[in-house]
C-alpha cells in the first residue's frame, strides 16, 4: 500500500513538471525589443530603397534636361603624345567623345572610355582616371608612350635583316607600331636597333606587347646612358647581334662620319662592349666610358673618317682600323 501511495506521488510530480517546461511565462522586455529591432531594419530597409528609386529619378531628370554635349575639344590630356600628328589626336578626342556621350550623371559613357584607353597598349602606358568636371569638360590622366628607339630584325637562321621593316618601341621596350618602312615613320631619326633576333618579336595573341630576350633591353641601357649627352646625336644605330666567346652581348656604335661638304661620309663602328650595368670587373664603370666615347666624338682623325672601327670597352681609345 505505501508502495502504491509513494508511485502515484512521483506520476504527478512528473507531469506537473512537463505542463511547467510547456507552458513558459511570457517576457514582454524581449517582445519589444524585437519589435524595436524589426522597425528600425524596417525603417533602414526604407531609406535603402527611397535612396535607390530616388537617385535613379534624379539622374534620369539630370541628363534628359540638363545634357552637357561633349566635343573633342572638351577632351583634354594630361600628356600630350609627341609622335601622334594633330589629325590624329584630335581623332582620339572626337572617339572617347562620342563614346563618353552628353548624360552628366552616365558613368558607364567614362567606364567605357577607360576600358578603350587601357586596351590601346601600343600607345597609353599607364591610365589613372577619366573624370567629368562640373565645367563639362573631361579630364584624362594619363601617361602615353614616346618613342624611344626602332628596331630592325634579323632573321635567327640566315642572319639577315628581316624583310619586314622597322618597329617603333618606347623606352621600356613595348611595341608601339609597325613594321613600316622608314620613310614612314614620324621620327626616322630615332636611334636604331639593329640584329635583334626575330625569334624575340612581341607575341600580341599571347598579351605579350613588350620585346623578349635580352637584346632590346641592352640597347635600350646603352641610349638611356647617352640620352642626356651630345654622343646621343651622333648615333646612326646600335648593333645588339656581336658576341664575345661567352655569348655575352657585345654593343656596337655605329656613325657616319662626313669629312667635308660634298665628301661621302665615311661609316665608323666604336665597340662599346658590355651593357650598361653588366660590366662587373670586366670592363670600367660607365662614367669612363662615355667620357672616352666623348672624346672619341672630339678627336680631328674621327672626325676626318681616318677610323673605321674604334673600340672604347677599356675606357681608353683604340682604332683598330684607319683608313688608308
Amino acid at each position: 500500500m505505501g508502495w502504491f501511495l509513494s508511485n502515484k506521488q512521483n506520476k504527478t510530480k512528473k507531469k506537473t513538471t512537463r505542463k511547467k517546461s510547456a507552458d513558459p511565462k511570457w517576457d514582454p522586455k524581449r517582445t519589444l525589443l524585437g519589435v524595436k529591432f524589426a522597425g528600425f531594419a524596417g525603417a533602414i530597409l526604407a531609406v535603402a530603397l527611397a535612396w535607390h528609386f530616388g537617385t535613379q529619378r534624379l539622374e534620369a531628370y539630370v541628363n534628359t534636361n540638363h545634357a552637357q554635349p561633349i566635343t573633342a575639344e572638351d577632351v583634354r590630356f594630361s600628356d600630350e603624345p609627341t609622335h601622334l600628328a594633330p589629325a590624329e589626336l584630335n581623332q582620339l578626342r572626337a572617339e572617347l567623345a562620342q563614346m563618353i556621350g552628353d548624360e552628366p550623371l552616365n558613368r558607364s559613357g567614362l567606364t567605357a572610355a577607360a576600358k578603350m584607353l587601357r586596351d590601346q597598349h601600343d600607345l597609353v602606358r599607364e591610365l589613372r582616371q577619366v573624370r567629368r568636371t562640373p565645367q563639362g569638360t573631361i579630364e584624362i590622366d594619363l601617361d602615353f608612350r614616346t618613342p624611344a628607339a626602332i628596331v630592325q630584325m634579323r632573321n635567327a637562321r640566315t642572319g639577315q635583316p628581316s624583310p619586314d621593316g622597322y618597329h617603333v618601341i618606347d623606352e621600356l621596350g613595348y611595341q608601339m607600331f609597325g613594321p613600316k618602312r622608314l620613310d614612314e615613320l614620324a621620327d626616322p631619326n630615332l636611334p636604331r636597333i639593329l640584329g635583334v633576333n626575330s625569334d624575340f618579336r612581341p607575341r600580341d595573341n599571347h598579351g605579350e606587347y613588350r620585346w623578349q630576350g635580352p637584346e632590346v633591353d641592352a640597347a635600350l641601357a646603352l641610349i638611356d646612358t647617352l640620352k642626356d649627352t651630345p654622343a646621343i646625336d651622333f648615333i646612326d644605330s646600335i648593333s645588339v647581334n656581336v658576341r664575345d666567346e661567352r655569348d655575352r652581348i657585345r654593343l656596337v656604335i655605329n656613325t657616319q662620319v662626313v669629312p667635308a661638304r660634298g665628301v661621302q661620309a665615311v661609316p665608323c663602328r666604336i665597340v662599346w662592349g658590355l651593357p650598361p650595368g653588366q660590366e662587373r670587373a670586366i670592363e670600367p664603370d660607365i662614367d669612363r666610358k662615355v667620357a672616352a666615347l666623348l672624346t672619341l666624338l672630339g678627336d680631328g682623325r674621327y672626325r676626318m673618317g681616318h677610323w673605321q672601327e674604334v673600340w672604347i670597352n677599356t675606357g681608353n681609345i683604340r682604332p683598330s682600323q684607319a683608313i688608308q
